[in-house]
């Protein structure tokens, strides 16, 4: 293939596209295609247009060596993409991942693809599939043969373990999460002083992963009394709703309990549980 880097993006594309829809409903084969796609631009295309960047001549790397390199760029860039996920705002979420992971492809595939054309043509690094495995692995040292077992067995423990978590779910998987955002939309920053009889304001967010619909509805109490709710809402598989829910607070303390329970398809018992401490003062500030 004279430019890899059509197939690099047209295989993105799907896999960004079944990140997008879901594959909830679909038939069997797309779950695991989003799977295989996902593993590779993870653990082996970051490293490729990385090296294919470094290395843009053709007597750079041999093929295995390439093959080597890819692998090891694409773990060594993990924990970087990581820390700097964490430090923005975003944080370490599914579409910030995969944002970063598309960043750093076409930025290394453009510059690749800058650095071939100022080659010479007969200089340029061009992927083919003739490899002779025989006569290079014969040429190879004890040292590097055992170099190369080591890293196959690691890539296919790390396959075989992520397609067998992938396709044997557990009951543990299916739930719902339930969690409250401060002001800033973070889960930090929580309101921890107020008065009494004046209303404070959190987002709740709710997440449905039960792998069926369901109706959901949330109560704030003070104690025994109902001071805040959201209407019910409906939410599909992998669907996410975040809103605002107002309460007031009906004690006065240094620590008084805000409980925020979730009920799930019309229970009486609460679903899921959160609790926030405030300091509440009395009217007059006191």
């Amino acid at each position: 293939m004279s430019n890899e880097f059509i197939l690099i993006l047209f295989c993105g594309a799907i896999l960004i596209a079944l990140i997008a829809f879901g594959v909830q409903g679909l038939p069997a084969p797309l779950p695991m295609l989003r799977l295989l796609l996902g593993l590779a631009y993870v653990l082996y295309v970051p490293g490729y247009t990385l090296q294919a960047a470094l290395f843009p001549r053709a007597d750079d790397l041999d093929g295995p060596e390439r093959l080597a390199l890819s692998f090891g760029l694409s773990v060594a860039v993990i924990p970087p993409l990581a820390l700097l996920l964490d430090a923005l705002p975003w944080g370490i979420r599914l579409w910030p991942i995969v944002i970063a992971e598309a960043t750093l492809i076409s930025l290394c595939s453009v510059v690749a693809l800058l650095r071939r054309r100022r080659l010479p043509e007969e200089e340029r690094f061009v992927p083919t599939l003739d490899v002779h495995l025989g006569d290079w692995w014969a040429a190879q040292t004890a040292a590097s043969r055992l170099l190369y077992v080591i890293l196959a067995l690691a890539l296919l423990g790390a396959g075989v373990a992520a397609t067998a978590i992938i396709v044997t779910p557990k009951p543990g998987e299916r739930l719902t999460e339930f969690y409250i955002l401060g002001p800033e939309g973070l889960a930090e920053n929580y309101p921890r002083e107020a008065m009494v009889g004046f209303p404070v304001t959190v987002t709740v967010g709710i997440a449905n992963h039960e792998g069926v619909p369901a109706d959901y509805w949330v109560g704030a109490y003070c104690g025994t009394h109902l001071v805040g709710q959201i209407e019910p809402v409906h939410l599909e598989p992998e669907q996410v709703n975040e809103r605002v829910l107002g309460f007031v607070p009906t004690q006065i303390g240094d620590n008084v309990r805000i409980d925020f329970y979730l009920y799930r398809d019309g229970g009486t018992e609460p679903y899921r549980s959160l609790h926030l401490w405030l300091k509440v003062k009395g009217g007059e500030g006191k």
